[in-house]
Order: structure tokens, then C-alpha cells, then sequence
């Protein structure tokens, strides 16, 4: 009776620590790492997170030496768990009578039963194979637990069906079984090895206890937890050890080698035993087994090769073998290691036959769906010649606003904001933008499912024919499009069309007066055709004039800022160039960036020093307050976002991470934007990432081979843009033609329209061309698909570089950033502080009080295809500076269709700032502010001493008792994603109804102050003349 309460205290031991280990650690990782698995690289090459960071130029000892510490940081909670279960293994079985089993299968299924929910890894599980033998159990069940546990987990198998294509997950689960069901049973040895002798014996339990007499629950618990420790300090001293020698050899192992040396390698024989040796030494943690093999095929290693490293990987480690070895038997280690060694050289033959036997198959396919004739006659953006005269502005009532003072050679003018709107319930409303007057609507087509063109098109404000109102531009297929507002109550498209730019795709586009004549210009980039500036018409009489400006060959400009670098009048220009994004992912030449200087329409190119990323944003801001607009190039696929020093005339110093200025960014930066959230006077940066709060629901959407419910759960909501049936074939697109999807199976014909079949699967030939890395196919690509055959053949032109990176600043995935500026115009890391970490797939994000009550808020728009996932947009509410809620649903703001980039304008001037976004996939959306508390004011700059708009300039408010409350905002044309604001200052002011001073630091390094009584609610023009 004692060894049955003594069992019993045991079972229940062992229960609720595997119960804790799962609840508390295993299952809330699950989504980070899952997470983490849409990573093409990581810090440190043994672990998902490097807790310990290597110094910069750290010479190989020393790199050793932190990988060994990272693994051991990021293993000890499974080896504890794996020690602790060990123990309790070792000695409840000792309470068990032996009963010898010669059925080595069933043994074999009954080890798997028993190792599989474990859900620990290759190198946690080996103490508790070899305490489940020790105590008495046969080889092949230990085996079975000790192979099981990594490889037939609930995390694991969520993981690999949901990130690997189909067929490798089949592959090693097919592989597992095997290995488990029937290699196991076959080689294990019917005679046990002799064993070591514990440090204290548990005396085992007799066939059949006959003693009547019961010892108490106490003293059984006290006998038990005395046996317990006996048996962890055995299993500890005999394993621990080997703990330690197997993290540094296997540290050693991760920096002599590097997987990546197989991208673009034969599969052959040599190729495949080397990973497949190197893939069963590593010792590394569950789930980065997936990941790191993930990264690798994301990186370009062939699928055959990923196959082998998703059986290799976790399934057995030098680790593994050096237990099984002191357990067993060496002759038994080297046994296994054989064999899963040769499975892994077997499984990446057969994933390659299975593959080319496809592509051969889609090949086919792809022959005759393209030789099938069109329909209809395949035109997606027409190039009819169109009259190189198209603009036609509505005649408006231009008011002047009056001069309340003059001071020096400053005037001031001041005309009172409009009426508020009515309150309608929450702060915005929305409509769409057919409904007040903007007709473009973005399409989404298979043709078109190529990274960038499915980020969606930008939008930029300003009032470009001087009338007091804010117009929009949007970058269209056929250049842009061009919306005059109607006295803030509708739009009118007023300028379009252009022949010059008509059947190029446009990107990104802004309003900006680069001859600085005082009107509004159009500066538009388009995909693989230039850079373009649309000079303003109206003060040349309706005569439209376009100037190709240079970006250094560039495939796209996929972001540009503006600013006078030189101080001579002229708005210069940085581009922030994108080559292909997700088909390269590392730098390339044709992704370097540049800055222009702008000699009054003559422009003179630099290229920027530093690792050329594929950018998304840049911003031109003073960031050090010296009067000089510094610089912030904002990178994805992780490549370090790059910090520079601005100057007068020694152009741009790049910040290293020794500076210590910048203490970190973000791995994928999306969007970047300066302000200043608690009004220090100090301006503070905001950097939108790429997270994925839902983890494994999103990734399986992104990497698994099917398409998920969520989105057809959005589509059947009748919130989204698109009717319902549209936005399900919507889904089904994005699942097709998900550049991250290695699905080699013909799917296209699944779509409904022959031209979209047609479409869809010439779109997939540039992504079958550049996953074979195969040229040849681009020629495939027939007319009239132009773009994508010049998509597939620019893959080919990449000139890959390669950097050290010893100076960049570190990263951080996942999540938002926002880093404070300090009085010493350093910056530090406030994101987790002020809760404004919270990242989806983030795209333009800005500081703007929309509500205001004195405080900068910040709106980030969300959602991309490929995630199949509809994530409301982000409002973050500024809580007096200190830090923000999460207030979307209360504001109105949390919309579920994908935007990119939005615009902040006062539509109606009525004071408070409303929105216009686009959709990746439709018509653009107005969001109206019917806010009604809280007084603002509006300061627009006029400057004939710099540059006109006063791109660069500072203005600074003061108000209150005495003084003391104060606001800062710079006059800025940059940062964002593909959005662009008008050249306004725009204040919350809360109860305060007028501020007493004004203080301007012009671009041009001088600074005025004015003292007045001026009014809250009204909109004044600074001129300087």
C-alpha cells in the first residue's frame, strides 16, 4: 500500500508539472514562436532569441562563447522540465513491479503514446529516455519517448502543417513513423546494458505487497519526495554535464557552418550529406527546428534541402547521441545517427523527384492555359493617346484672409476656422470615396499580384490651386489622379489622364513645390519607368510640363522625402528606392538610395552610405536640433534601418550603434514618422513594424498551403468594401499567388475568370522562375504580360552585396517602436512604457491630435493580403503625454479592410483633422472628424527668404498661465508610407482658447518669435518676406 500512495504522489507530480510547463511556458511561446517563423534570419544561429548579444567585430571565441550562453538561456526551462520529469520517471517506475515485454512494437507504440504530449524537445527529453530506462522500461520505449516528444508535439505539427508546403509536412511525419514504428522495434536489444549505479538505491517494488499495515499519506509523501531527490541528483550528475559540452560543441558547430552555403547549390549527393549531418548534429530548441529551416527556404535553399533539414532538424543532436551513447551504448548512438542520417539524404531525393515530376506537370499546364485565346482583349490600363492638356480646375471664390499685424518683415494673417460638425455618436464617421467625389478605386488582378504593387498606391494633400482648400493627389495605374475640394463638401477630379504617364503604374506620389515658385507641384514615382514632376499648370497658363527626375536606375521609388538641404530655396529630394522586396530580400545594388540636390530644376545625385535596404520610408527631420534636416531611411527584410547627421555642406554622417543615439529599430519598418507625444519640446519617433498579435493564426494564413476561415468569416460580415463574393475570390487570389507559398501545385484553375486563370498563371511563372532560379522561364512570359516578364527578369539582375554589419543598430521584431527624445539628443526606448507596442502588419502611422485635447495621438493603418487575416486599424490615444489606450472602437476608427497609406487634412476647416485612406482592393475612404470638444489652431508658413512651403521650419507655441504649456510641430514632407500631409501646423489647444506666442525657426536657421493674443479656432498665414 505505501508504493501505491507513493505511486500515487508521484502521478500526481508528474501531472502537474507537465500541466505547468504546458500552460505557463510551452503553449503562450506557441503563437510568439510561431510569430517568429515568418523570419528570414536570426540574431544568433542556435536560438529564436539572442538574450546575449555578441559585441560588434567579436572575434570567433567570443561568438562561441555568446551562442553557448544564448542556448543555454533559452533551453534551461525546457532542460529543468526535462530533469525534473526525468527524475519523477526514474522513480515511479522503480515503484512499478517490472513486468518484461519482448513485443518490441507495441513497446515501440506505447513509448510514442507516452512521449508525444510531453511537447519537449530533442535535447530535453533525452535525461527522461534515459530515467524511463534506468528504472526499468525497455530500450525501444525509451527510444520512442526520446523521439516522439520533439517531433510529434502539438506545437510542432500545428507549426510544420502550417508553414511548410504539404507535402514536406507528410514527408516527415511519414519519416517519424517510420523511424518510431519500425526502425526502432527492429534495432533495439532485447539484453539491457549494464547500467550505473545510483549514488542511493529506491528499493523497487515487490511483485505483490502482502503487508497490511499502511504507512500515512505524510510519511509516504516524505519517503517519496527522498526517493525523488535521490533520483534527480543521479539523473542530474549523469547528464548535465553533457548539457554544457553539448551547447558549446553545438555553438562551435553554428559558426564554422552556415546552411545558407547550399542557396543556389545541385542537389546531389555531396550536397544532401552534408546537411543532412549537419542537420542531425544541431542541438537545437523545439519549434526553432521549424524556423530555422523555414528561414532557410525563405532565403532560397531548394525544397529538397529543406526537406532534409525538416526531419533532421529536432529530431536527433549531438546532445542526443551523447546520452543514448552513456545510456546505452556508443555502437547504438552512432546507430541512430546513421540512420537518421541516411532518412534525411532519402527524404530530400524524393521531395526533389516529387517536385520536378510537378513542375513538369505545371509546365504543361501553363502551356495550354496561355495558348488558349483571350475572351476579351486583355487591356488593363490602356495607353490611348490622350491630349497632353487635361486640366481643367472648377473656378472657386478665393478669400483672402486678412492682416491682423505686421511685425519686422512678417505679416500675419488670421481668417476663423468653419462650424464644427455635429456630433454623430463616435468622434469619425466614414464613407466612402464615390460618395464624396473620388472615384479611383484600387484593383487588385492576379497580373498585378507582385510585391510591390499589392502595398497599395499613395495619397498626398495640399491645396494645389491656392484657394484655401485641401486637395488630394493619388497614384494611379495610369500616373495619378488629381481631386479639387468643393468647399470641403465633396471632390472633384480634376486632372488626370496624362498621356505622358498614361499605362505607368504609379506608386508613390506627393505634393511639393520643387521650383519653388510658390505653387504645388506633383513629384510621382511609378514602377520600373522613372520618377516624374508634374509641374503645376496654373501659373503657366493650363500648359502642363513633366521632368523626368533621376533615382539611380531604381526599380521604384518606393519612398521619398523633401527638404532644402542646401539652404538656396529649392526643396531637395531623398529616394528611398525598393528592388523586388520578397523575391530578394537582401540588399541589393539597385536598391541603393540617393539624395538629390535640387539646382532649380536640375538635379545633382549622391548616392547614401550604408547597407541598401528595400525601403519604405524616409523622413527629413532635425532630430538633433541643430538647425539641419537630418535623416531616417526606414528598411524591411531586415536590414537595419539607417540613422543620419545632417549638415550644410558635408552632406550626410550616418549614426553608428557605438553613438549611442539610436538604441534600436525595427526589423521591418514599414512606416516612420516624427512628433512630439508629451510636448518636452524634443521630438520623439514613431517606427510602424511588421508584427502579428495572432501569431500562428496568421502565419498559418501566410505559409500554409490553404486558404484560412478569417478572411472568408470578414467577407461574410458585409463590413468590407468588397461584396461578398468578390471579397471571397479576393481571398482565394491572395492564396494562390502568396509569394511565400511554395505550393507547386496548379491551383489557378480553381478561379472563375479565364482572364484572371490566364493572369494568375503567368503571375506564378515568375514566381516558379525565380524559386528554381531559372531564367529561362521568364521567356515564358509572352505579350501582353510585359510587366511581369520584366518582373521575372529584373530577379535575374539583382546584383547582391554584401556589408558588414557590425555598425547597424540592433533590431526588434514584432512590435512598434516608439523612442523618446532626450535633452540630449539621444533617444530612448518608451515603447512597452506608454503601450504603443501593439503591432499588426503595420503600414502608415503619423502623430496628429485628432481630438484636440493638446496631445498627439497616432493612427496606424493595417492589413496586407498575404495574411489573409482583416486586423482593425490601431488608434492609439495619447493620455496626457504619459502613455496610450488602445481607442479604435471608441473613435471610429477601426476599420477592418486593408489599408496602406492614409493622408491627415481638415476637409471642411472647421478645425479638427479628418482622414482619407485607400484599400489595397477598392475605393478610398473618408473618415470625417465630428469631434466637438476642444479648441485648435492652424499655422501655415510662407517663406520667400527659403523655400516657400517652409519645408524644415519649426514652429513652437506657447500658452497658458504665464506661459507654461507648449507645443511643438515641424513643417515636414517624408516619413509615412506612400502618404503625404500638406505643409499645415495643426494644434489641439483643449480648453485654451488663445496662446500667446509664436515661435518659428525657419529652414534657413533664423528664428522669430511673436507675442500676441492669438485666437484659438482660427487658421493664420505666417509670411515672410
Amino acid at each position: 500500500m505505501t508504493g501505491n500512495r507513493k505511486f500515487i504522489i508521484l502521478l500526481i507530480f508528474i501531472v502537474g508539472v507537465t500541466s505547468s510547463f504546458w500552460l505557463v511556458s510551452r503553449y503562450p511561446a506557441l503563437d510568439n514562436k510561431a510569430a517568429l517563423s515568418g523570419s528570414e534570419a536570426f540574431e544568433d544561429p542556435l536560438t529564436h532569441q539572442a538574450h546575449f548579444h555578441a559585441p560588434q567585430n567579436a572575434d570567433f571565441i567570443t561568438k562561441v562563447a555568446y551562442t553557448t550562453l544564448n542556448w543555454y538561456e533559452t533551453n534551461w526551462r525546457g532542460m529543468a522540465f526535462g530533469l525534473i520529469l526525468a527524475a519523477a520517471f526514474y522513480t515511479l517506475l522503480k515503484y512499478i513491479p517490472r513486468q518484461s515485454s519482448d513485443r518490441r512494437f507495441r513497446n515501440s507504440f506505447m513509448g510514442m503514446f507516452a512521449g508525444t504530449p510531453l511537447g519537449v524537445c530533442v535535447n530535453c527529453v533525452a535525461p527522461i529516455a534515459k530515467g524511463m530506462y534506468e528504472a526499468g522500461s525497455k530500450m525501444e520505449t525509451a527510444l520512442a519517448v526520446m523521439f516522439s516528444s520533439p517531433t510529434l508535439n502539438i506545437v510542432v505539427i500545428t507549426m510544420l502543417f502550417s508553414i511548410f508546403p504539404f507535402y514536406m509536412a507528410v514527408m516527415k511525419l511519414l519519416a517519424t513513423f517510420i523511424l518510431i514504428l519500425l526502425i526502432v522495434p527492429l534495432i533495439s536489444e532485447k539484453t539491457r546494458s549494464t547500467l550505473e549505479n545510483p549514488v542511493g538505491d529506491i528499493n523497487p517494488a515487490p511483485a505483490c505487497d502482502l503487508n497490511p499495515k499502511q504507512e500515512s499519506w505524510a510519511k509516504a509523501c516524505q519517503s517519496a519526495s527522498l526517493d525523488y531527490l535521490k533520483s534527480l541528483r543521479y539523473i542530474f550528475t549523469r547528464t548535465v554535464p553533457l548539457m554544457l559540452l553539448a551547447g558549446l560543441l553545438g555553438a562551435l558547430a553554428s559558426h564554422l557552418w552556415s546552411f545558407d552555403r547550399l542557396i543556389g547549390m545541385p542537389v546531389n549527393l555531396i550536397n544532401l550529406s552534408l546537411l543532412s549531418f549537419m542537420g542531425t548534429l544541431m542541438p537545437l530548441p523545439i519549434a526553432f527546428d521549424l524556423m530555422l529551416a523555414q528561414a532557410m527556404m525563405m532565403s532560397g535553399l531548394a525544397p529538397a534541402f529543406v526537406t532534409t533539414l525538416v526531419f533532421t532538424f529536432g529530431t536527433f543532436s549531438i546532445y542526443s547521441a551523447m546520452i543514448v551513447a552513456r545510456t546505452f551504448s556508443v555502437f547504438l548512438a552512432i546507430k541512430l545517427f546513421a540512420i537518421i542520417f541516411a532518412i534525411g539524404i532519402a527524404l530530400g531525393y524524393a521531395s526533389n523527384s516529387f517536385i520536378e515530376y510537378k513542375h513538369v506537370q505545371w509546365l504543361e499546364k501553363y502551356d495550354q492555359i496561355i495558348a488558349t485565346p483571350d475572351a476579351a482583349t486583355h487591356n488593363p490600363a490602356s495607353k490611348t493617346k490622350i491630349p497632353e492638356k487635361n486640366y481643367s480646375p472648377l473656378p472657386m471664390t478665393r478669400v483672402i484672409a486678412p492682416i491682423i499685424f505686421r511685425e519686422g518683415n512678417l505679416e500675419v494673417h488670421a481668417e476663423a476656422h468653419a462650424s464644427r460638425n455635429p456630433s454623430l455618436g463616435k468622434p469619425f464617421t466614414q464613407r466612402l470615396g464615390p460618395d464624396m467625389g473620388i472615384t479611383y478605386s484600387n484593383a487588385l488582378t492576379p497580373e498585378l499580384f507582385l510585391d510591390p504593387l499589392f502595398f497599395g498606391r499613395g495619397i498626398a494633400s495640399g491645396d494645389f490651386n491656392l484657394d484655401g482648400w485641401p486637395d488630394i493627389a493619388v497614384a494611379t495605374h495610369n500616373g495619378f489622379e488629381l481631386y479639387q475640394n468643393m468647399y470641403g463638401k465633396r471632390f472633384e477630379k480634376i486632372f488626370s489622364d496624362v498621356e505622358t504617364l498614361n499605362g505607368k503604374q504609379g506608386i508613390n506620389i506627393a505634393l511639393v513645390d520643387l521650383n519653388n515658385d510658390g505653387w504645388l507641384d506633383i513629384f510621382l514615382t511609378t514602377f520600373n519607368e522613372g520618377n516624374f514632376l508634374v509641374l503645376n499648370p496654373l501659373p503657366d497658363q493650363g500648359r502642363i510640363k513633366i521632368l523626368p527626375v533621376p533615382n539611380g536606375g531604381a526599380l521604384l521609388t518606393s519612398a521619398s522625402a523633401f527638404a532644402d538641404l542646401n539652404r538656396d530655396g529649392f526643396p531637395d529630394i531623398v529616394n528611398g528606392n525598393y528592388f523586388l522586396g520578397i523575391s530578394t530580400r537582401k540588399p541589393v545594388r539597385q536598391a541603393t538610395d540617393q539624395w538629390l540636390l535640387n539646382r532649380n530644376l536640375t538635379f545633382e545625385s549622391h548616392p547614401l552610405a550604408g547597407i541598401p535596404g528595400q525601403t519604405h520610408s524616409t523622413l527629413l527631420s532635425d532630430i538633433n536640433a541643430d538647425g539641419y534636416p537630418d535623416l531616417i531611411i526606414g528598411n524591411d527584410y531586415r536590414v537595419a534601418d539607417t540613422y543620419y547627421l545632417g549638415s550644410l555642406k558635408e552632406g550626410f554622417k550616418k549614426i553608428r550603434q557605438q553613438d549611442g543615439i539610436i538604441p534600436l529599430t525595427t526589423q521591418n519598418t514599414m512606416s516612420l514618422d516624427i512628433g512630439d507625444f508629451n510636448n518636452d519640446l524634443r521630438p520623439d519617433i514613431y517606427l510602424a513594424n511588421i508584427g502579428m498579435s495572432r501569431g500562428l493564426d496568421v502565419v498559418s494564413n501566410i505559409f500554409g498551403a490553404t486558404m484560412q476561415n478569417s478572411g472568408l468569416e470578414f467577407c461574410d460580415t458585409g463590413q468590407s468594401v468588397l461584396d461578398r463574393e468578390t471579397c471571397r475570390q479576393f481571398n482565394q487570389l491572395t492564396t494562390l499567388l502568396n509569394p511565400e507559398k511554395q505550393d507547386i501545385t496548379e491551383h489557378c484553375t480553381r478561379l472563375e475568370n479565364p482572364q484572371w486563370v490566364k493572369e494568375c498563371m503567368v503571375t506564378r511563372m515568375v514566381l516558379v522562375a525565380s524559386s528554381r532560379n531559372t531564367p529561362s522561364l521568364c521567356e515564358k512570359i509572352l505579350a501582353p504580360f510585359t510587366l511581369n516578364r520584366s518582373y521575372c527578369q529584373k530577379f535575374f539582375q539583382a546584383d547582391h552585396l554584401k556589408f558588414s554589419r557590425a555598425d547597424e543598430i540592433p533590431m526588434q521584431g514584432q512590435f512598434n517602436l516608439l523612442l523618446s527624445g532626450q535633452a540630449d539628443h539621444t533617444f530612448q526606448d518608451v515603447s512597452q512604457a506608454t503601450q504603443i507596442a501593439t503591432a499588426e502588419w503595420s503600414w502608415n502611422a503619423r502623430f496628429a491630435d485628432l481630438d484636440n485635447d493638446e496631445w498627439q495621438d497616432l493612427f496606424v493603418v493595417n492589413g496586407v493580403p498575404i495574411t489573409q487575416e482583416f486586423a482593425a486599424n490601431n488608434f492609439f490615444h495619447n493620455q496626457k503625454g504619459k502613455s496610450f489606450t488602445a481607442a479604435q472602437e471608441e473613435f471610429g476608427l477601426d476599420d477592418r479592410d486593408h489599408s496602406s497609406s492614409y493622408t491627415y487634412l481638415d476637409i471642411d476647416r472647421d478645425g479638427d483633422l479628418d482622414i482619407i485612406a485607400n484599400t489595397l482592393y477598392g475605393p478610398f475612404k473618408v473618415y470625417t472628424n465630428n469631434n466637438t470638444q476642444g479648441n485648435s489652431l492652424t499655422v501655415r508658413l510662407i517663406d520667400e527668404r527659403g523655400n516657400r512651403f517652409c519645408l524644415g521650419c519649426t514652429l513652437i507655441i506657447r500658452y497658458g498661465p504665464n506661459g507654461e504649456r507648449h507645443q511643438m510641430r515641424e513643417i515636414k514632407m517624408g516619413g509615412g508610407f506612400h502618404s503625404y500631409d500638406a505643409p499645415v501646423a495643426h494644434f489641439g489647444l483643449g480648453e485654451y482658447k488663445s496662446i500667446q506666442q509664436m515661435e518659428i525657426i525657419w529652414s534657413t536657421g533664423e528664428t522669430s518669435k511673436l507675442e500676441h493674443e492669438f485666437s484659438a479656432n482660427h487658421e493664420y498665414t505666417l509670411h515672410r518676406h
